[in-house]
């Protein structure tokens, strides 16, 4: 067993089972927290998730060998990203529409099918949590000074969207951050198809208003990823005349699927 496997199973396990009574009384902070975060980040950590996660080499071809259109063409990859970005904006409640976060019961229900996806493309349920905890971290990087609390509502509430999507999770921040770190130190490296997912990401990323600038990208990247990611940057940058097309084609091409800043409001069952 890996070090990384050892870690794992000390997580906490999905619900069998969950309805608005186990929420907690901290909920309606924790929803407030989450949802105020991801309206202040806009695309940003969804951008460095994926891109960590195409550098991190038994993952991307594990995915790329179980699920080859996902990511084959620019198109598709820019679908998989919105696609992700909007259910991610429903259980935040940061989306075009209040959404109640996970209070909602049908929020619930899709992330369960979310997670049916994924299981019947076989995809190791240790690389969810994985990059489950890739996107947490992000937001935080992004949104600069937090509070301890802040840092416990944002965490206790992933917790729960996880653990009722599926898949394993903890509020025990030392040990994902454990876990991630130990796979991490692992899996960097390159594989067949890195150089052309990351090229895709970054310009979709320009498309979405990231800045492909180096020192943009890399302070998404752990340090292990990080390695890898700097001896191929200057081949996978978008060109400057593509970083000026991709702004405009994405004032027009984009669908949006973050919303204005609003108050987060639990769903009363």
């Amino acid at each position: 067993m890996t070090e990384h496997e050892e870690f794992f199973r000390q997580f906490d396990p999905p619900y069998e089972r969950f309805d608005n009574s186990m929420l907690g009384q901290e909920f309606a902070d924790e929803l407030e927290t989450v949802s105020r975060f991801w309206f202040a980040c806009g695309y940003r950590p969804g951008i460095g998730a994926y891109l960590n996660f195409f550098l991190l080499r038994d993952f991307i071809v594990t995915h790329d060998t179980a699920h080859p259109p996902r990511f084959k063409s620019f198109r598709s990859m820019a679908d998989s990203f919105y696609q992700t970005d909007l259910f991610i904006r429903e259980v935040t409640d940061s989306g075009q529409k209040p959404s109640g976060g996970i209070s909602s019961e049908r929020v619930r229900a899709v992330l369960k099918s979310i997670m049916k996806r994924h299981q019947r493309l076989s995809i190791p349920i240790w690389m969810m949590t994985h990059f489950g905890f890739s996107l947490l971290e992000n937001v935080e990087r992004e949104c600069g000074q937090l509070s301890q609390n802040e840092r416990r509502l944002h965490l206790a509430y992933m917790t729960k969207t996880y653990r009722i999507m599926g898949v394993p999770f903890t509020e025990d921040r030392a040990a994902l951050e454990r876990f991630s770190r130990s796979i991490e130190e692992q899996q960097a490296g390159l594989s067949p198809n890195l150089e052309k997912h990351a090229r895709n990401i970054l310009f979709l990323g320009e498309m979405v208003g990231v800045s492909s600038r180096y020192e943009v990208i890399s302070a998404m990247l752990s340090d292990a990823t990080r390695n890898v990611f700097e001896p191929i940057y200057e081949k996978v940058r978008p060109a400057f005349p593509q970083r000026v097309w991709a702004r405009l084609l994405g004032r027009v091409l984009m669908k949006q699927a973050i919303g204005e800043p609003r108050k987060a409001v639990p769903v009363t069952a």
